[in-house]
This record gives structure tokens, C-alpha cells and sequence, in this order.
């Protein structure tokens, strides 16, 4: 034992014994501290490798691999969660001043109650919104209807008021529902958004390409080229609502910050239903998501051999599973292809999408020359995850890795997927279905469709 102390530093004998027990667990993480959860992640990834390389080789518990892909998947969510609490919070601090705010959110409020458009800084456009907004709070806080409301009261209320039924929520509010439901929603973070005041957005799209051109000499005859097709295409808003209920001894309560409460949840709710339309909708009363065109996805890579409407897929090349290597490796090839599909204009902003599931899947998966598939990086103190350069995004409603399941997509997803909201959020106070409790019933009215159908490649999990 001497001659070992004699002949080694202390420094070698704890990488011989670090060797021997592994690496020691790295220390739980402050899960509002996004920086120590990316240093949690990072120790993780290598570790995870570290063993997963030793499974491989039958030389370790493959179960290790999957406790350590857990913990990864979890922590990612939570880093998602805290990046986004300190985004709110570093918006909440900023703003261009009390007055000049005020200001703006007047004549956005106005423009939406009267359905054209209102005047930045009209002083009475000011002062009968501000009487709104404090007489929105006694409307959502009192007991029974409007009627029990004092007159002046519902004058205030009379501003704000929608023909169809109920009252348009404060701008504050709704900039805030907006913001929440934003976080809550990655096909809106990727997707091109449009504010509109009518119940439809339009444009033309091309349904063949037609036209040509090329080079000709000053005096040389210009060929005749046919006239490309021209279609309309019609995305339209659908009414998407949230019920929270409350007690009206909760609402009595005036230190409850009623806004706050109505904002959470419906975040909670509208983030969820509607992230879930954009990806599998079938249009009928919502949104049409992108995976609603798979059953008449094709293998055709040129545009001309597709008609419009038709979203092509690259086959995994096996049922369910990503194909084997004869070392062993995963043929992942499928992947390369789907960049090689997506037209070189499309690639500056490219994307996969994906659940957690199959990403943690694909995590301990390596190419044929014994490279781990997913790639990950710090983009202005984000943690970016990556397959060949192209970050993750994870669509929880995409299905898990099954036979025939689409399962993976690749695209630009601003070029390739439309968002269209209709301006505002309505609210109407329901005292009476469920009692003791008072329900509030608020909408919002939201459309979506793919746009492009070149930008947006599916993966099907088959052998063709």
C-alpha cells in the first residue's frame, strides 16, 4: 500500500477509483435556476453516453441508460419552465412607460369593441377605458348578472360590450392570456402567427407551377408558357373556450388577484387543447393540424408529381423502429434523407418535431461511425438539443414510435404551418349552472392550416 501512495498522487488514485465507481452523481438542481439545470442536463448526457456505450457492449444494465434518459427528459421540461418564468419575469420588468402604455392599450381595447380602428392617444377613448377596466373587475367579481350592477357602472361596462353575448377582456389581460398561452404552445413558438379582424384569412396559392423562364438573344422568339393554376385557400377562425370556476366567497375575497386566476387558467386549458388541433386537428370545428394530411402523404419528391394539398414522407425504412446495422448501430438514415427532401430554401430555419418519448429514444441511438445521433448546445445561455445541426422541438401530441406511425417530422414550420387568430378574448359570467360555484366562460376565436406543403416532411415509421 505504501509503495501505491509512494508511487501515485492523490490526483491519479481518485481517477483510478472514479474509473472504478463511475462518476459521482452530480447534485440535485435549483429547478427555478435554468443555468444549474443546464449543467444537471450536461452531466447527465455524459454519463448516460458512458453507460450506454458499456450496454452496448453487454457490459453494463441497460436500465442505468433508461433511469438516466428519465431524468434527462424531465429536466428538460423543467428547464423549459423555469427559461420561460424568466422570460415573463424580464418582460414584466421592461415597457415603454405608464402613460405611453396606457395609451396603446386603449386604442387596441377600442379598435376591437367598435370593429375599426381607434386612435392612439384620444383622450376620451382613455378615459372610457379606464372606467372599463375597473368596472370589469366589480363585473367578474360581483354576485348574479349585470342587472345588480349599479348604473354607472354598467355605462362603464357598455364600452366593452360584444353583440354576440358577454364582454371583451381588458387589453392587459388579454396580452397576458396571450403570452401564457404562447409558452404553453410550441406550434405557435414555430409557427407564422396572423392577427385578423374577420372570421377568414385568405390568399392565393399556386396549384401548378406553369410559368417558366430562361435566357433568349434581343431579336430570338420568347416561348409561349402555360398559365400556372391559381387557387384560394381559406383558413377560418374557430371558437375555442376554457371554464374555470371559482366560489363567489373566493371572488368576495378582494385580496384574490382575480385577473392572475383567470389568466392561469385559461392558459392551462386553451395551450393545451389548442397545440393538440395544430398537430392532429382534422379541421372540422378547429384547427387542421399538419399530421391531418398523412393518410394522403406521398414518397414523391417533386413538387410537380404532387398535387397541392399532399405533404410528402420519407419511409423509416423498418415497421415501428428505426433499422439495425450489422455493428449494431442504428440505420438512421431516414433522417439525412428528409434534410436531402427539404428544399435548400426551406433549411434556414429548419426543425424536427417530435414527443419526449421518441427523442429520448433517438438519444441513445448512434450512427455508423459510432456517433451519437443527437447533438447538444448552449445558444445564448438556452440548451439546445439537435439532430445533424437542426434543433428538437417536442410536440407532445405526435404519436410514440409504433408501426406505420408518423412519428417524426422535419421542416420549416413558419413557412410551412398558418396560425390565425381572431382579435380578443370574450368573457361571459355564468353564476347559475354549476352552484355554489360561478363559471366563467371565455373565448377566443383561432384557425389554422398548413400553407406550404413543400416546407413540412413527415417520417413514417415503415419499410416503404
Amino acid at each position: 500500500m505504501n509503495a501505491i501512495l509512494k508511487g501515485a498522487s492523490l490526483s491519479a488514485m481518485m481517477a483510478q477509483i472514479t474509473a472504478f465507481n463511475g462518476p459521482e452523481p452530480t447534485p440535485n438542481p435549483d429547478l427555478s435556476d435554468p443555468k444549474a439545470i443546464i449543467a444537471k442536463i450536461e452531466g447527465l448526457m455524459t454519463q448516460m453516453r458512458v453507460e450506454n456505450d458499456a450496454a452496448l457492449k453487454g457490459k453494463a444494465n441497460s436500465d442505468t441508460v433508461d433511469n438516466m434518459n428519465t431524468e434527462i427528459t424531465a429536466l428538460k421540461a423543467a428547464l423549459e419552465t423555469a427559461q420561460k418564468a424568466a422570460q415573463r419575469a424580464l418582460i414584466g420588468g421592461a415597457g415603454g412607460g405608464e402613460g405611453a402604455e396606457l395609451a396603446q392599450n386603449a386604442a387596441r381595447f377600442m379598435t376591437l369593441a367598435r370593429g375599426k380602428r381607434a386612435a392612439v392617444g384620444d383622450a376620451a377613448d382613455i378615459e372610457a377605458y379606464q372606467e372599463y377596466r375597473s368596472a370589469f373587475d366589480t363585473l367578474v367579481r360581483r354576485e348574479g348578472n349585470v342587472d345588480n350592477i349599479a348604473p354607472e357602472i354598467r355605462n362603464a361596462l357598455s364600452v366593452g360590450s360584444d353583440p354576440k353575448g358577454g364582454y371583451f377582456v381588458p387589453t392587459e389581460v388579454s396580452t397576458e392570456m396571450v403570452q401564457r398561452i404562447f409558452d404553453t404552445s410550441p406550434m405557435r413558438q414555430i409557427s407564422s402567427v396572423t392577427t385578423i379582424g374577420t372570421g377568414a384569412w385568405m390568399a392565393p396559392y399556386k396549384t401548378s407551377k406553369g410559368t417558366s423562364g430562361g435566357w433568349v438573344g434581343e431579336r430570338s422568339a420568347r416561348p409561349s408558357t402555360d398559365t400556372p393554376t391559381v387557387g384560394t385557400q381559406r383558413i377560418e377562425v374557430h371558437e375555442q373556450y376554457a371554464y374555470p370556476e371559482i366560489t363567489q366567497d373566493m371572488l368576495d375575497d378582494a385580496s384574490l388577484d382575480i385577473e392572475g386566476w383567470l389568466v392561469q387558467e385559461t392558459q392551462d386549458e386553451m395551450g393545451r387543447v389548442e397545440n393538440t388541433a395544430f398537430v392532429g386537428g382534422d379541421g372540422v370545428m378547429k384547427p387542421k393540424g399538419f399530421l391531418a394530411y398523412k393518410d394522403s402523404a406521398v414518397t414523391t419528391t417533386d413538387k410537380a408529381g404532387r398535387a397541392w394539398g399532399k405533404l410528402q414522407y420519407i419511409p423509416m425504412g423498418d415497421a415501428g423502429a428505426f433499422p439495425s446495422l450489422t455493428n449494431g448501430a442504428a440505420n438512421a438514415n431516414c433522417l439525412i434523407n428528409a434534410i436531402t427532401a427539404l428544399h435548400p430554401n426551406y433549411r434556414a430555419g429548419a426543425r424536427w418535431t417530435m414527443n419526449r418519448t421518441v427523442e429520448a429514444e433517438i438519444r441513445k441511438l448512434k450512427d455508423a461511425e459510432g456517433r451519437y445521433l443527437i447533438g447538444m448546445s448552449q445558444i445564448e445561455g438556452a440548451l439546445q438539443f439537435d439532430i445533424h445541426g437542426f434543433p428538437i422541438t417536442n410536440l407532445e401530441d405526435m404519436p410514440d414510435l409504433g408501426a406505420d406511425s408518423f412519428s417524426i417530422a422535419f421542416g420549416n414550420f413558419q413557412q410551412g404551418y398558418k396560425i390565425i387568430d381572431r382579435s380578443g378574448f370574450r368573457l361571459l359570467r355564468d353564476p347559475y349552472t354549476n352552484k355554489p360555484y360561478v363559471g366563467f366562460y371565455i373565448v377566443k376565436r383561432t384557425g389554422g392550416d398548413v400553407r406550404n406543403f413543400d416546407a413540412i416532411k413527415l417520417i413514417k415509421a415503415a419499410a416503404a
